[in-house]
């Protein structure tokens, strides 16, 4: 599938946004002497509503609890007018333990253990925030009820960072309250890029850093206006745990404040770092993920495949280009592109009800239910399948070839292996990936992207769904 550089974008690379419920203090032994009316630095401005704008303030939250200690630190994030507190956005205090140490807003949750409050996907979102602190300091993305909002779950995107060793500190916003999403502008004068050549130009870039060392590599790999910026083509390095090292030039603050993105998802909720950072362990390839366009008013979901080699057992690299399919989008012309008919949200309902039907029924009920095109697990181009933990395809309501068969090691028309990425998604990520697929409902046989959730309903099997197509919406 060819890729191309002729397009230009102001791409929002998603994220989510903020935090997890309540925070103020777990009083220590002399907290009776704490007053919440510390002095403390004055916010830099009157709301936080981009992504580099959340990392400073949460850079000065830790500093000043690195300054004034823990006692004090965690009055300061406690004040609900306190200089911590900007427009939606406040600092919150969390332990690794899992503790609520601070939050202005919710004051009745200090002191409990929150380790196991989860997203409305089911995402371990205070074990995600404790991981990635422990790396210094990162974004991370999940979707939660806004209370804003009629508590509808939107994404949000938190930034985290490490005082001492024993807490963090955290704030975040939802994507409807800002420009969480680092804006990428890609050139439309530049030389059109296929996957051969976004392939070519990692494996150069992977030469390059082996020959000139991290050092030299990483600043190379840094310079706006160096030979590694080539048009859409531009190299983004992390270490083993997903922290930059080097990052685009439209996002300067990510390797330049050290940002751990192990639990940054795209717009889609899929762990792009991290499935790329799994891809890697075991010699690099190709994983799909989808950028945010916005034109004309009109939001759009583009597809993006990307690709990722190791340069050592310490850091890796990757690359990515749009799909060419999708350049037309760029001008304002949706014509013929396949869009979703549903959404994540009915995707993930989907997929757990018939997971927690199997729970309750068993194994051949459900098989035969899932196999049923006019079955309860049939909603149109929504349905979902089941397959073993080897990759053995246990049930399908359309796709009855393939049923008996083996697909762990199977190979996508790009290279992208599909299934395994999607296990380790469901493994070790949200569940959702990425891949193209041909609309067997409809007896399609153009391949098509395919956001896909997957659940386990065992140790012995698993079931997963998908919908077709790119999101619009607006």
């Amino acid at each position: 599938m060819a890729h191309r550089t002729a397009l230009l974008l102001a791409v929002a690379l998603v994220a989510a946004t903020i935090l997890v419920a309540g925070c103020i203090q777990n009083p220590p032994a002399n907290s009776s002497t704490i007053t919440p009316t510390v002095t403390v630095p004055s916010a830099q401005a009157s709301a936080i509503t981009t992504a580099p704008d959340l990392i400073v303030f949460v850079k000065r939250a830790a500093s000043f609890a690195r300054e004034n200690g823990r006692a004090t630190a965690v009055a300061a994030f406690s004040a609900r007018n306190g200089s911590f507190v900007v427009g939606n956005v406040h600092v919150f205090a969390v332990d690794y333990n899992g503790t609520l140490l601070a939050d202005p807003t919710e004051p009745a949750s200090v002191g409990t253990d929150i380790s196991n409050l989860t997203d409305s996907f089911g995402v371990p979102l205070v074990k995600r925030l404790g991981e990635t602190a422990r790396f210094g300091r990162g974004l991370v993305s999940y979707d939660y009820p806004n209370p804003k909002n009629n508590a509808i779950a939107e994404p949000k995107l938190t930034v985290v960072e490490d005082v001492d060793g024993a807490y963090y500190v955290a704030a975040g916003f939802y994507a409807s309250e800002g420009d969480v999403f680092p804006s990428v502008v890609l050139n439309t004068t530049a030389a059109k890029a296929n996957l051969s050549d976004l392939v070519a130009y990692v494996k150069s870039a992977v030469a390059y850093a082996r020959e000139n060392g991290r050092e030299k590599a990483v600043a190379t790999f840094n310079n706006p206006n160096g030979g590694f910026v080539r048009g859409e083509l531009v190299i983004m390095a992390l270490d083993s745990n997903g922290t930059s090292l080097a990052s685009p030039p439209y996002a300067p603050e990510v390797a330049a404040n050290r940002i751990n993105l192990l639990n940054y998802n795209d717009p889609d909720g899929v762990g792009t770092v991290r499935g790329m950072r799994d891809l890697v362990r075991s010699g690099g390839g190709f994983l799909y993920t989808v950028a945010k366009v916005t034109v004309n008013g009109t939001e759009v979901l583009v597809p993006k495949v990307d690709y990722a080699e190791p340069i050592d057992d310490t850091w890796w690299l990757f690359s990515g280009v749009i799909d060419p399919a999708y350049t037309q989008i760029g001008a304002g012309n949706l014509t013929g592109i396949r869009v979703r008919d549903h959404s994540r949200f009915e995707l993930h309902d989907l997929v757990s009800r018939a997971a927690d039907f199997a729970r309750t029924n068993g194994s051949e009920k459900t098989l035969a239910a899932i196999n049923d095109p006019k079955g309860p697990f049939v909603h149109g181009d929504l349905f979902v399948w089941a397959e073993s933990t080897d990759g053995t395809v246990l049930a399908d309501p359309f796709w009855k070839e393939g049923i008996g068969k083996n697909y762990l090691d199977f190979v996508d028309i790009n290279g992208m292996k599909t299934t395994r990425v999607g296990i380790d998604a469901m493994q070790n990520g949200t569940g959702f990936s990425h891949t193209l697929f041909q609309d067997t409902a409809a007896n399609g046989t153009a391949f098509v992207p395919k956001l896909v959730y997957m659940k386990a309903v065992d140790d012995s099997w698993w079931i997963g769904g998908g919908i077709y197509g790119v999101e619009v919406t607006g």
